[in-house]
């Protein structure tokens, strides 16, 4: 089935040159965190990482500065054209393409990192077969790092803090960015109404977009990591191991692969 809202949504694409502005994120603290992580499991400096749903690269850049070798891959063209030329002088080894987090190559990488994407993935057979794809795409001693919404946090905070608003200056004019998000219980799911208003010398420009994001329960994500083969796993809050499971509407998850028995 693949990602169903990359393609079309705003901020991946008329409005990916703004991400970076409006999505502000401790990307060196948390990758100090991430770093930690991979040592800890035997994934050291000059392993490869993916980056798996890079965005505008930050994370995987962060990553290549401490050594890593990173590859960035994302299904939106103009978001990896950001992180492309964000990565233009970098000395250290990152590279960027176009594509499917659901069709990874084997056997390709020390350790993965997906940040948020597995939220866009609504079908059953796609929450279930991404995790067998990164099985595969890992080496036998890899790690796999990644977040999800968990729905229980998630729903209260939305409950209670809906609307997300914020307004920066930029070179195009002064841009609004505005979330609402509705919650259907029943599937565990964000209804998010998106709507990016660019204004300059008195005129302006708007564009809305909805969608739906499916959020995780731990026993869900749990139960299709262990299908895949993973074990392991320690859970977290946050991008920080002194946050647990359960105090934030995140949860971050760190694994690897079961090894084979015999």
């Amino acid at each position: 089935m693949g990602l169903p809202n990359t393609a079309s949504r705003p901020f991946y694409g008329e409005y990916a040159w703004a991400y970076d502005l409006l999505i502000d994120r401790p990307v060196r603290k948390e990758c100090r965190t991430l770093a930690t992580w991979l040592v800890e499991r035997g994934v050291l400096p000059g392993a490869a990482v993916l980056d798996a749903g890079c965005g505008t690269g930050r994370y995987a850049i962060e990553l290549a500065r401490r050594g890593y070798v990173v590859s960035g891959v994302d299904l939106s063209p103009d978001l990896i054209a950001r992180a492309q030329s964000s990565a233009a002088n970098m000395a250290r080894p990152v590279s960027f393409t176009v594509g499917d987090i659901l069709t990874l190559p084997a056997s390709q990488h020390d350790a993965i990192l997906c940040r948020g994407v597995l939220n866009d993935l609504v079908d059953a057979r796609d929450r279930q077969s991404v995790f067998r794809v990164f099985r595969r795409a890992l080496q036998p001693e890899g790690v796999l790092v990644l977040d999800v919404r968990e729905w229980h946090g998630t729903a209260e905070r939305k409950a209670r803090e809906p609307l997300f608003r914020k307004s920066v200056p930029t070179e195009r004019g002064t841009l609004t960015f505005t979330s609402v998000t509705e919650l259907d219980t029943e599937d565990r799911r964000l209804v998010v109404t998106e709507r990016h208003t660019l204004e300059e010398h008195g005129r302006e420009h708007e564009r809305a977009y909805e969608f739906v994001m499916q959020c995780w329960t731990r026993d869900e994500l749990d139960a299709c990591l262990r299908r895949a083969g993973f074990g392991a796993v320690a859970y977290f809050g946050a991008y920080d191991s002194s946050v647990a499971a359960g105090a934030t509407d995140r949860l971050v998850a760190v694994a690897q692969p079961l090894k084979a028995s015999g």
